[in-house]
């Protein structure tokens, strides 16, 4: 069984988000926070569902998630 890994789906905002987070629970996505404000849905699925994601109406883009770390208060590094 292949590993799932965490992914941010952009969305076009020509399809209801209610809809198209079916359709990629359907495909196989684990759905984890819906974004309206921005137009993206977070969750995880194998790298092998990827394609079928891409291919959903109203799906602009599957990326990978990554954490981003902008330190501490007052840190004089922030990337």
């Amino acid at each position: 069984m292949a590993q799932n890994k965490s992914w941010i789906v952009t969305t076009s905002g020509e399809r209801s988000m209610n809809d198209i987070t079916n359709d990629l629970k359907e495909a196989g996505f684990t759905v984890g926070n819906v974004l309206e404000e921005v137009g993206s849905i977070t969750g995880a699925a194998a790298e092998e569902t990827v394609s079928k994601l891409r291919s959903i109406a109203g799906v602009v883009d599957v990326s990978p998630d990554a954490p981003v770390d902008i330190g501490p208060p007052d840190s004089p590094t922030t990337w």
